[in-house]
């Protein structure tokens, strides 16, 4: 007997907890703005922008061109070990 007011007293605790986390989302959903804008300072991209030219050492020594990247998706990644 003890130990089923126990379960219930957990389980209305946590209903009461999912309860309260969906009203609060629900707030955020109805405060969140449809139409997304820029920060301050910033300015959404008119045109694609070509890529420069360069060329670049491998690392296994071969030389790779940036026209050899053409219509390709790059990532450029930037690491350093400071």
């Amino acid at each position: 007997m003890l130990r089923r007011r126990g379960v219930k007293r957990w389980f209305g605790g946590l209903l009461g907890l999912v309860s309260l986390g969906l009203v609060l989302g629900g707030f955020g959903m109805v405060n969140a703005k449809a139409d997304p804008t820029l920060p301050s300072g910033l300015s959404a991209l008119q045109q694609p922008v070509a890529m420069p030219s360069f060329k670049l050492p491998t690392t296994t020594g071969e030389t790779l061109d940036s026209a050899a990247l053409a219509g390709r998706v790059v990532i450029v990644r930037f690491w350093a070990t400071w």
